[in-house]
């Protein structure tokens, strides 16, 4: 760690990377604590070891991990709540009230204080699903909703989600912790 007196310009004292399979990218930006990027350059400040990535087609891979998020076979973790709801823009209250619970509640699930109960749970993938204009979620809900849902969750398994980047394109999918 630098000390405060020893400033420096990270831009003058970083090393270019490139996120591999066997390296991937740790993106702590995207709200949630378990993606990671391949395909990407990063660049790593020598001395003080801050971050910085060229992320292209950025909405596309929100979208992604989003997608990737409501599909999962597990519970939705507090921390993949909180990313579903802000990505829909909503505030905890009144996505509480869209939920059925008291704003309390949605605030205990996001620090994972407790688990939601399998029927809050589904009914927040649905929800995101129906409103966050992802149509490819929106296909899947409206061609076999109670198929879909009865696969879900199916256990609690802990997963990351691995996004990779193919031709200004990204595909994302869990992959083992």
């Amino acid at each position: 760690m630098v000390a405060a007196a020893e400033k420096h310009d990270c831009r003058k004292k970083c090393k270019t990377l490139q996120a591999t399979a066997h390296s991937p990218y740790h993106f702590v930006d995207s709200g949630l604590p378990n993606v990671y990027l391949i395909g990407i350059t990063y660049r790593v400040c020598t001395a003080c070891g801050k971050q910085a990535a060229d992320i292209p087609a950025l909405e596309d891979l929100m979208v992604k991990i989003a997608r990737t998020v409501v599909q999962k076979e597990d519970v939705l973790s507090g921390a993949e709540i909180r990313f579903l709801r802000k990505r829909l823009g909503k505030k905890s209250a009144e996505f509480a009230k869209i939920i059925g619970v008291v704003p309390e509640q949605v605030t205990r699930w996001e620090k994972d204080d407790n688990s939601p109960a399998e029927s809050a749970d589904k009914l927040i993938r649905v929800f995101y699903s129906l409103y966050s204009g992802d149509a490819t979620l929106k296909n899947m809900v409206d061609a076999n909703i109670a198929g879909w849902l009865a696969t879900l969750p199916g256990g609690e398994h802990a997963t990351n989600i691995r996004a990779e980047l193919c031709e200004n394109e990204w595909a994302a999918k869990p992959v083992a912790a």
